[in-house]
């Protein structure tokens, strides 16, 4: 015989043909075990017309309905074949496993059905229930459960809806996934392992109404609980002035005063001041060097030092929620922490890791390493002001220094000033700075560039002050002295110098013009100009203009006494006799403007024109 698939019920051949029906005996039979034609004694599983066993050479092989002459089988009959299979093993057993059933709201659950075998007293195939025909139906003591397969479509809404209307339990069983399996090994997939599912239980209205009214009686509860949370929470705002607290003092001390007494919503859950709890946290972190820091790490030592307020130490989610929703500022412990941590972080001094862990920044530890230098800035400061003070005075008499204390010194207000040094040394470092180069130079400031009334910074340097004033108004006595003599003997230099070149240049005469008015001299000597740097110079000028005047007309005249010689010379050579020649040289002539030719030349050029007038031809006249 050959095994029968359960997907072969719903299976058509190419021309539509099915490839199982039902035998005379009420079993299944497949086309490959029954004979041809009508012999094969078998009706559709549907609708129980006869059937035709159709197998050829040329058409695939498949049943069909005698009468229906489009060979096409019922669209029920593969569902039909199912459910009489499943009824029979049902019917066989007489019991079958439910599935659980629980029915859950919003946290809450009702188990309406555990999972369980069920045994029963029949089972009914396809019986009409209501406006529904149900796959099969099972029976026990009245009750009933329908039980539907799933292979091709699962149920539809419709006969769901019938079902819950009728409040008859179903159940769904899917085979889908068990085509390939044959018909006789379905039995216990069919009653044990196969999925299966809830289509409708009467025991379900009842569950989700127990649920409803436990959900209705939770929100009463909750409105109450969040109503008695808002009524408790005091929303606590930063302090406006600075507080007295351990861990506040102590981290304003380490100069992070602008990381604590943040607003932070959920500050009203702690019993201290907004500024302390958060110190505390941070307090916490800076010691933890180890291992990281978490944000249960700041809850922890917040809940050590019993500063949660015990109101706040668990408030459920839905309270938090309800609470930040009304605009109140509220957040629990945790979320406030973890808040403030975030802010820090906003701020840069913290950096926010994986896990709520939180790590300290360069900016966090170069604060506390600033705050810590300016805490040790006085007593650093006040003790180089000491050595530079010391330094200075030790020049000094001991008798000007005896009475100088140098705490008393520190502690009082300098002259001209509204701070003491004690207080500069707590000032920034360029302010400090100024102050120890000013008082270090004080003292060549008095040995150099002494004054009267000059700033001493309160220091005993008054002796030393009048002592180098009087040195240098001697040392400026002095210069004068010596400036005079000097302005003295560069004066007499001056008029050494000028007679020398007077008389250089003018001889005989040089006396004269030494002692003359000079009217490029302003009318004064040049003997009287040469006591004054800028007269002297201008002297020289004078001296220089005349010496140049002098060397011109020099060269004046060897040039005319050179173009008189030659003139003369070619006079002798006209005339035989040399009286007459030198006669003509002396005679005025109309020609030359009534001079004669000796008073005419002055170069060769004017001796040229005299030539002109000397006889052609060697003369004896």
């Amino acid at each position: 015989m050959t095994r029968i698939l359960l997907g072969q019920l719903f299976d058509c051949t190419e021309q539509g043909g099915a490839l199982v029906a039902e035998g005379p005996d009420g079993e299944l039979r497949h086309i490959d075990d029954v004979p041809a034609g009508l012999k094969c004694s078998c009706v559709c599983p549907g609708c129980q017309r006869r059937m035709v066993a159709r197998k050829g050479k040329i058409r695939a092989h498949g049943f069909a309905h005698h009468s229906d002459p489009e060979g096409q089988s019922c669209t029920s009959a593969g569902e039909t074949a199912l459910h009489k299979h499943a009824k029979a093993i049902l019917d066989r057993e007489l019991k079958i496993k439910l599935p659980e059933l629980i029915i859950a709201k919003e946290g809450d659950q009702e188990v309406v059905v555990h999972t369980n075998i069920l045994e029963f007293e029949r089972a009914i195939l396809e019986t009409k229930d209501g406006s529904i025909v149900p796959d099969v139906v099972l029976e026990l003591g009245g009750r009933r459960l329908i039980v539907e397969f799933k292979v091709t479509h699962a149920c539809d809404e419709t006969k769901i809806a019938r079902i819950r209307s009728m409040n008859v339990g179903a159940i769904e069983i899917d085979l889908a996934g068990y085509r390939d399996l044959a018909l006789e090994d379905l039995a216990d997939d069919i009653l044990y392992k196969a999925p299966r599912v809830w289509l409708h239980n009467p025991r379900e209205a009842d569950a989700r109404h127990r649920l409803s009214e436990r959900h209705r009686q939770r929100e009463e509860d909750r409105k109450r609980e969040i109503e008695n949370f808002r009524r408790l929470y005091q929303h606590k705002h930063p302090s406006n002035v600075e507080g007295k607290g351990e861990f506040e003092s102590l981290l304003r001390l380490e100069g992070l005063d602008q990381i604590i007494n943040l607003p932070i919503d959920g500050a009203g859950c702690f019993v201290v001041p907004v500024a302390e709890w958060q110190a505390a946290i941070i307090h916490d972190l800076l010691s933890f060097v180890e291992k990281p820091f978490r944000t249960r790490n700041g809850v922890s030592g917040l809940k050590s030092r019993n500063w949660i307020d015990p109101n706040f130490r668990y408030v459920p989610d839905y309270v938090s929620t309800a609470l930040k929703e009304s605009e109140l500022q509220f957040a629990p412990p945790m979320k406030a922490v973890e808040d403030y941590l975030r802010e820090v972080a906003r701020l840069g001094f913290l950096r926010a890791g994986r896990q709520e862990t939180w790590y300290r920044t360069s900016t966090l530890v170069n604060s506390i390493e600033y705050a810590r230098e300016v805490r040790e800035r006085p007593i650093r400061r006040l003790a180089e002001m000491r050595e530079i003070v010391t330094k200075q005075l030790n020049s000094l008499p001991e008798y000007e220094v005896r009475a100088f204390e140098f705490e008393d010194w520190a502690n009082t207000v300098l002259p001209c000033r509204d701070y003491c040094v004690a207080d500069a040394a707590r000032y920034d470092e360029p302010e400090w700075s100024m102050l120890c180069r000013e008082i270090s130079g004080l003292q060549s400031k008095i040995r150099f560039s002494p004054r009267p009334g000059m700033d001493l910074f309160g220091l005993p340097f008054v002796g030393e002050l009048q002592r180098s004033l009087d040195r240098k108004r001697n040392e400026a006595e002095q210069r004068e002295i010596d400036r005079r003599e000097k302005e003295l003997a560069a004066e007499n230099a001056r008029i050494d110098h000028i007679k020398e070149m007077a008389f250089e240049v003018l001889d005989d005469q040089a006396q004269g013009w030494l002692d003359g008015p000079n009217s490029s001299l302003a009318s004064s000597t040049p003997l009287a100009a040469a006591r004054s740097e800028e007269g002297y110079g201008k002297a020289i000028e004078v001296l220089d203009k005349l010496r140049q005047n002098l060397e011109r007309e020099e060269i004046l005249r060897h040039r005319r006494d050179i173009a008189v010689a030659n003139l003369e010379e070619q006079a002798l050579s006209r005339y035989y006799d040399p009286d007459k020649a030198r006669l003509w040289m002396r005679s005025s002539r109309p020609e030359l403007g009534g001079k004669s030719p000796t008073e005419f030349t002055r170069d060769e050029k004017t001796a040229e024109i005299c030539a002109q007038y000397l006889p052609t031809k060697r003369s004896h006249r």
